[in-house]
């Protein structure tokens, strides 16, 4: 079986014969069954064998005999065809599911004509029934034994190994012998059919494998042939591969590998159904910049792991005119087999990326397409040179669950879980010092920063429903991690309001709507004792408004009031009994900011109202600092930025006279 699915052209001559022999010797067998049981339509030994069957009783038998009738019968199968076609699609075994196509169409028309014409030949009824029904022969039986006998011979085909070629092979071979004894077993059948639908399932396999070789292999068949030619023209040492979703030209003149993709339909509507957003790297700048600093961060995590780079670098990457192009370092070498030392080396790539947060569909070895995306080069060793996923997957990799709900990240396209990452980088620092260098920790780093900003703009520019919806599905559940997400936002809440004003202070000062003299006194304003106080509950009214995960109406104003009101009641008895610093606590926690912290919209930004916020500038630039995160850009759009330039510095500060002004032109310009 295995030299035969290698390739057609290749069989011995022995083989050739040997094959032919057993077709002739099955069609042989068949002519002399039907000639028998055409002159006598009820032998004996049928009704014996029949009888015996039937009888024998085991507790399920019966379900189990249904079942698998039901399985088998008309529309299963034909589900389970195009499920197969779909896989090998998947798998980018094109050819292979064109093949299965061709040859499922051949046999379901052989099918339908022998059945009808052997039944009307033979005219036999079914057992124990006087109505006449085309009893002989079981279609059950030959369309069982056709397709499951096809499904193993094409996990020899593609390679399968071990486990995964004994599961494929038992699996079908359990349901060819099964749909015979429950056929016979249910009395829909004599045993002479099924012996009849075993022999014309036979004859088929052994007609219609050496014949989905031949459709396999022929170049007709490549729909993408005229536009390959025009790709290689003028370079004739170039040639073309494909992949599922993409057409690749390799160079090797220039020592490039040019990427452009072009997914069928079924690609693009799976990825729209996934994140209602069109195919990424076909015109998605941002999409591809990812990729390219994914294979730098995966390229740095083999130098860590084997010594080497074991990843073709990205050389350019462009989107022109709604079509991206990818380009990748050319690998010369020579393309892998699926066999166990592939496997091996795809696990501990696919253990490494896992630990460190990277998907590894790409390269899992249980996916059977994975080694192609290998290649071995001239030094024998093995180059990963496609990293860029074509269909999303529901499954994220090990120990990558829990982060991908909570972030809400699945499906699962060419993501990574920056947070895992980052945290295997900062302990095993030493280790990538060593083995990367200075410089290569540096450059880890810095992929990693890049990686994160161009993941987050790509994600932010689709709608990705189902993200959304799992995201907070995760939230309302996970409410023990909710409390100590929000503790841990909390404790931070004053380093939060810090950065909301100083990032303020420096778009003004950036778009010359402050002086760096006034931006260095405003900053300093933030070192003020009361400033600082009133920022850790500004900060902490920020994290309530957007931390709290239980999607009830009016719960975080309640929780923005009462965190406010009991700071109150707090300075109002240590005023009474003469605290130090209660005071300035009164003058933060008024009943204005309680007020203010009831309402939906403001509520956030409620302590900009107390008395340290008030002074000087710092509310306008909180205010227009804020208001940047309209949606619609309606703060641009309206030009409101007016209404907030500082100008009650500026009567202060004579020399800023111009800073109201300025601060009108900000806004005008993009504020």
């Amino acid at each position: 079986m295995v030299t035969i699915a290698r390739s057609i052209n290749s069989i011995p001559r022995y083989i050739a014969v040997l094959w032919l022999a057993a077709i002739a010797v099955l069609a042989t067998l068949l002519t002399l069954l039907t000639i028998a049981i055409k002159n006598d339509p009820r032998p004996s030994l049928d009704e014996t064998v029949l009888l015996w069957i039937a009888d024998r009783e085991f507790t399920g038998l019966s379900g189990f005999s249904t079942a698998l009738s039901a399985v088998t019968s008309n529309y299963p199968v034909l589900a389970i065809a195009a499920s197969g076609i779909f896989f090998l699609w998947l798998l980018g075994m094109a050819r292979a599911a064109f093949g299965f196509t061709i040859v499922g169409g051949v046999a379901a028309v052989v099918a339908l004509a022998g059945d009808e014409l052997l039944g009307e030949y033979v005219g036999r009824s079914r057992p124990f029934s006087d109505v006449a029904a085309s009893s002989f022969p079981s279609g059950h039986t030959f369309g069982t034994t056709v397709l499951f006998g096809f499904i193993a011979f094409l996990a020899f085909h593609m390679g399968l190994k071990g486990k995964a070629l004994v599961g494929a092979v038992g699996l079908a071979a359990f349901l060819i012998v099964g749909v015979g004894f429950s056929r016979v077993f249910e009395q829909a059948h004599w045993p002479s059919d099924v012996a009849a639908g075993y022999l014309i399932g036979g004859i088929g396999l052994l007609v219609l494998v050496p014949f989905f070789l031949f459709v396999e292999r022929r170049s007709w068949f490549a729909p993408t042939s005229r536009y390959d030619h025009l790709l290689v023209a003028s370079c004739e040492s170039c040639r073309v591969e494909h992949s599922i979703a993409s057409t690749v030209v390799l160079n090797p003149e220039e020592g490039t590998a040019t990427k452009t993709y072009r997914p069928p339909p079924i690609v693009r509507l799976i990825y729209w159904l996934s994140f209602q957003a069109r195919f990424p790297y076909e015109s998605n700048p941002d999409a591809l910049r990812a990729a390219a600093f994914r294979r730098t961060i995966a390229s740095l995590l083999t130098v860590n792991r084997f010594g080497k780079d074991l990843v073709a670098h990205v050389t350019y990457e462009n989107c022109n005119h709604g079509s991206c192009t990818f380009v990748t370092e050319f690998i010369p070498g020579d393309k892998v087999e699926n066999d166990d030392e592939a496997k091996r080396f795809l696990g501990q790539v696919a253990e490494t990326f896992a630990e460190a947060g990277l998907g590894v569909w790409q390269i899992n070895p249980l996916n059977p397409h994975a080694h192609t995306n290998i290649i071995r080069n001239l030094d024998g060793d093995f180059i990963i040179i496609d990293l860029e996923s074509a269909v999303a997957t529901p499954f994220p990799a090990h120990g990558q669950w829990r982060s991908s709900l909570s972030r809400g990240s699945l499906p699962i396209f060419d993501d990574i879980d920056f947070g895992r990452l980052r945290s295997y980088v900062d302990s095993r620092e030493s280790e990538l010092r060593i083995s990367l260098g200075q410089k290569g920790l540096a450059e880890l780093r810095a992929a990693v920063d890049g990686g994160e900003e161009a993941i987050l703009a790509w994600q932010a520019s689709e709608p990705r429903l189902w993200g959304y919806v799992i995201r907070a599905l995760y939230r309302l559940f996970n409410q023990k991690g909710a409390i100590m997400h929000l503790a841990y936002a909390l404790d931070g809440a004053d380093r939060a309001a810090e950065r909301l004003l100083n990032r303020g202070i420096a778009r003004w000062e950036a778009q010359n709507g402050v002086s760096a003299a006034q931006a260095a006194e405003l900053r300093a304003t933030l070192a003020d004792r009361s400033v600082r106080g009133t920022l850790h509950h500004l900060g902490a009214h920020l994290v309530l408004s957007v931390a709290i995960a239980i999607p009830i109406p009016g719960l975080r104003s309640l929780a923005r009031f009462l965190w406010t009101f009991s700071f109150f009641l707090k300075a109002q008895v240590g005023r009474l009994l003469r605290r130090p610093g209660a005071g300035d606590a009164a003058r933060i926690h008024t009943p204005l900011v309680m007020v203010l912290a009831l309402l939906p919209v403001v509520g956030g930004i409620a302590y900009l109202a107390s008395c340290p916020m008030r002074r000087g500038p710092l509310f306008r630039i909180a205010l227009d600092e804020m208001a940047l995160e309209m949606p619609f850009s309606l703060y641009r759009r309206l030009h409101l930025a007016r209404w907030l330039a500082p100008k009650a510095w500026a009567s202060r500060h004579p020399e800023a006279a111009l800073v109201g002004e300025a601060a009108e032109n900000v806004g005008s310009d993009g504020s």
